[in-house]
């Protein structure tokens, strides 16, 4: 940007937002209320852009859905590195070409000020008492019509305490679509008309959602690139829920809030975010969504996706006197072995390679291992960020250990048995067994 932001950061965007419309040419009303701006369109369209004074920031939402520009510099950038203004002349020729009545000429408009029209009191004299009996008929006209605008649903939730500037306001995207009272249980599944889908198919893959955000949090599904909802369902903050879905490919747009409005638009205060990746459902494959705080607003959160095969029954070891054990090769070529972290069950791989034992944080968490110091791993798909622990009590087989340094990751599918804890024993292995006992 050229402009400079001065005292009102978001003046000099909405200019140059004004600007582009003009120049399109086409009848597109503008409709500015603080730091949001609405262009209307004439088959009923919506396009919403909102600025956020605090991160500078700005939101677009449209038909289509929901994007988030960050502000670098002099410019601003969704997660997918599209330019805020290529992108809105992109969804504004989308807009025009989805109906022709969009393409028409602008007509003539009247200038409209932003601020309220004043209203202008008369005084009565006493020798116009018909006057003043007709003066307060039109106000009672007046504040009965006033009333009843504000009445009208629009998609927002009243305010008891103080006015709050429209976040995102998707309901105004959707109209006829009014918030409603109740707040829904948790794990509350909305399947919308048309889109053919169900969520209690008993042969269809478990769909596990954990949200260990701070916030409630709506997982919107749609068909790939359409961005019409088809299910969404709800999930309470530091809960979890399990619905079936039929395999194929779902794209996911996450609403977080604490204000209800409903199961299509989400949180009336909220943030509307769309995942960049789809959503891939494969059959007798469970999957896992995972949703963690990144930071303290409701958006910062991040999202693991686990896709696991069934597990497998593994034979168990063959114990010697001495505690010693005996595994198996299992067909995929690894070794696993019984344990537990802090009294937690659980089966490691046998990893050679690694130097140190690493754990889901899923398990960590069932364990109770909450000292955890953040650090950067090197893994095979690129830098990983997790955080290295000191488990006081371990298991393998029948032997005890104390102590133990393990590597807690967010998104690990398989618990490793590293170095640090095979060292503490004489392990011998053939072309199918492995043998495991005092050192």
């Amino acid at each position: 940007m050229t402009e400079s932001l001065g005292n009102e950061p978001g003046s000099a965007l909405f200019a140059r937002i004004r600007q582009l419309v003009n120049e399109r040419g086409v009848d597109i009303r503008l409709n500015l209320d603080g730091n949001a701006l609405r262009l209307e369109f004439a088959d009923g369209q919506r396009i919403l852009i909102n600025f956020d004074a605090q991160t500078h920031n700005v939101w677009v939402a449209a038909r289509s859905g929901g994007i988030e520009f960050i502000q670098r510099g002099d410019t601003w950038r969704a997660h997918d590195q599209s330019e805020l203004f290529a992108r809105l002349h992109e969804i504004i020729e989308q807009t025009i070409a989805s109906n022709p009545l969009n393409a028409r000429a602008p007509g003539p408009q009247t200038q409209k000020s932003d601020r309220p029209e004043p209203v202008i009191y008369y005084e009565a004299k006493e020798s116009h008492g018909l006057r003043n009996v007709l003066i307060v008929l039109l106000a009672a006209v007046s504040g009965f019509w006033v009333a009843q605008r504000l009445g009208q649903p629009d998609g927002t939730v009243p305010n008891d305490t103080a006015p709050q500037a429209e976040t995102v306001a998707l309901a105004q995207l959707t109209p006829g679509k009014q918030c409603e009272r109740d707040f829904p249980a948790n794990g509350s599944v909305t399947i919308f008309p048309g889109s053919g889908l169900r969520a209690d198919g008993p042969n269809d893959p478990e769909i596990t959602l954990k949200n260990d955000h701070a916030h409630p949090v709506l997982l919107i599904l749609s068909a790939p690139q359409t961005a019409i909802p088809s299910m969404s369902v709800l999930v309470y903050a530091r809960e979890s829920a399990i619905l079936h879905l039929p395999a194929g490919q779902y794209d996911m747009m996450f609403s977080v809030g604490d204000a209800w409005c409903n199961p299509r638009s989400g949180f009336s205060e909220g943030h509307l975010l769309k995942f960049d990746k789809p959503l891939t459902v494969q059959m007798e494959k469970p999957v896992q969504l995972a949703l963690q705080s990144s930071g303290a607003g409701m958006e910062d959160f991040q999202l693991f996706v686990k896709t696991a095969s069934p597990e497998v029954d593994l034979p168990p070891p063959t114990f010697s006197g001495d505690g010693s054990m005996e595994v198996k090769r299992q067909p995929n070529g690894h070794f696993y072995l019984p344990g537990t972290v802090e009294n937690v069950p659980v089966t490691f791989m046998v990893d050679t390679g690694a130097s140190v034992t690493s754990i889901s944080s899923d398990l960590a968490h069932q364990a109770g291992i909450r000292n955890c110091k953040e650090v950067q791993f090197q893994t095979a798909n690129g830098t990983a960020t997790g955080c290295i622990a000191l488990v006081p009590r371990m298991t393998l087989g029948n032997f005890e250990l104390q102590n133990i340094t393990v590597a807690v990751m967010p998104n690990m599918e398989t618990n490793l048995l590293g170095a640090n804890v095979l060292r503490n024993f004489q392990v011998s292995q053939s072309d199918s067994s492995m043998l495991i006992g005092r050192r």
